[in-house]
């Protein structure tokens, strides 16, 4: 759709926006697939998130997004720390699994990692964080994190994509 910027695009900017036009416009832009992990007060929690970006190179800093009401938000305190997993195209269960919440870490391998946060075993590399801030930001808060640890854990593979709703592979471009 074509948009005509002098009309359309000024009243839909203050108009009300349709959540499931927004979702599908959102699921445009491709992002890669990563499971956060995290241990707190002596129990592993884990969650699969798309909405991880990197911050900041000096200090490094990364960030992601967390829905409000999800049961991770428990194991994430100023103070606490937390790892990325950069997930391959053959972790798409892996994906699946931390997404559902159900015996997450009775199904993956791990090692514990600094901070006793897991790293995901066959993960293309891994991040570990100390949570350095926490946003609000509409239905989700931002963490953002102080980069401690990180890993390239596989040099073959592909990530695992995620585009228009669904997990992908990714095919480089020639």
């Amino acid at each position: 759709m074509v948009v005509d910027q002098a009309t359309e695009f000024g009243e839909r900017a203050t108009g009300l926006i349709d959540q499931r036009e927004l979702r599908t416009i959102f699921g445009r832009f491709a992002t890669g697939v990563t499971v956060i992990t995290a241990k707190y007060s002596g129990e592993h929690f884990g969650v699969t998130v798309n909405s991880f970006a990197s911050l900041s190179l000096d200090p490094p800093l990364v960030l992601f997004c967390l829905h409000n009401r999800s049961s991770f938000r428990a194991a994430l305190d100023v103070e606490s720390s937390f790892t990325v997993n950069i997930l391959s195209e053959e972790q798409r269960d892996i994906a699946s699994l931390f997404a559902s919440g159900v015996d997450r870490f009775l199904k993956v391998n791990s090692l514990p990692g600094r901070g006793g946060s897991p790293v995901l075993t066959n993960s293309l590399a891994y991040v570990t964080c100390e949570v350095a801030q926490q946003v609000a930001g509409g239905d989700h808060v931002i963490i953002i994190g102080k980069v401690v640890d990180i890993g390239l854990l596989r040099r073959d593979g592909r990530p695992l994509g995620f585009f228009a709703g669904a997990m992908q592979k990714l095919e480089p471009y020639q």
